[in-house]
């Protein structure tokens, strides 16, 4: 492990194994009275819950008859959405593993949100609208929010603990920005330039701090509540996925070259670079505390690493920079 390739590459991560296909999403729980949980999915149609901090499987999700392409768990992790290649959206008790609903939509679903009160789930995909399912009456028809031309979801968020303000980015070199209150045709109240189409994203928990991994090779950070680009940062080339903890000030990136590397986020300095992954690493996610992270990958495993594993590899890489 050389210093000058970004400090300590020594670091030997938990590895969680289950999965047979490539991990495509993750997505924490808030912190509970039980702990924290993560929902993976994976291309193998097996959604997973697992412990966050250890990592141990909790439960798999069955019934999808093929790819699962987004997950995403609540608050309380009390509920998981899925979104898949079989056309639907299904939404989960995240105690029992049942089943509740699936919901049925007009082509791949590629992303899948549940609002701050679980009430309303949000998804989108390769079709060239959003749906917003009301939970408390699912078999009622969704409303579909229609883009103004052709267009590929990647992620659609909520924001700002809003149920009828969302996000959406994709196969546009725009942030769109939707108000569930207006009429559908008029719901798209504002779209935002990015530097590229978008590969991947993530919301932060409380909806107000939003992460773009752009066409560009860049990571754009966007402050959801002034509707403002705060920061940006070059990625190595061919990244998949990047997450930041702002409090902890680091970021993560992985992709393509097998390498997870994690970076200061006042500097943009690289503080490590770790390999592990036999495949593509398609997702990496901060666990809440920002002290561990997990990284999901083509080769079928999770791993989960500590930011800081010993307390002089920051400052031992920081020394090498100068």
């Amino acid at each position: 492990a050389m210093a000058a390739d970004g400090g300590t590459t020594r670091q030997a991560p938990m590895v969680c194994p289950g999965h047979n296909r490539g991990i495509v999403e993750l997505q924490y729980s808030a912190v509970n009275e039980d702990g924290v949980f993560m929902v993976s999915a994976c291309l193998d149609g097996k959604p997973m819950l697992r412990d966050g901090a250890s990592g141990d499987w909790v439960g798999t999700f069955e019934g999808h008859k093929g790819a699962v392409w987004s997950a995403c768990i609540n608050r309380d992790a009390t509920l998981v959405a899925t979104g898949a290649a079989e056309f639907s959206a299904r939404l989960w008790d995240a105690v029992t593993g049942d089943c509740r609903h699936v919901f049925s939509m007009k082509h791949i679903c590629k992303s899948v949100a549940l609002a701050n009160d679980s009430q309303r789930l949000l998804a989108g995909g390769n079709m060239p609208s959003l749906s917003l399912f009301d939970l408390n009456a699912p078999e009622a028809t969704p409303a579909l929010f229609p883009y103004s031309s052709r267009h590929a979801t990647k992620i659609a968020q909520f924001i700002d603990g809003s149920s009828d303000l969302f996000m959406s980015a994709g196969s546009s070199e725009m942030l769109h920005l939707w108000d569930a209150r207006l009429a559908p045709e008029k719901a798209e109240v504002r779209t935002l330039r990015l530097s590229g189409t978008v590969k991947s994203g993530e919301m932060s928990r409380d909806g107000r701090f939003l992460t773009l991994v752009t066409s560009n090779e860049e990571l754009e950070c966007w402050d959801m509540v002034a509707l403002e680009k705060i920061r940006s940062f070059a990625l190595p080339a061919a990244t998949e996925s990047a997450s930041v903890h702002r409090e902890c000030g680091r970021w993560v990136c992985g992709g393509q070259d097998l390498t997870v590397r994690v970076f200061d986020y006042a500097s943009g300095q690289m503080l490590e670079s770790h390999r592990g992954h036999h495949g593509p690493v398609w997702v990496l996610r901060f666990a809440p505390d920002g002290r561990t992270f997990s990284s999901g990958s083509d080769d079928g495993t999770i791993r989960i690493w500590q930011t800081s594993p010993t307390p002089n590899t920051v400052i031992e890489s920081a020394i090498v920079f100068e």
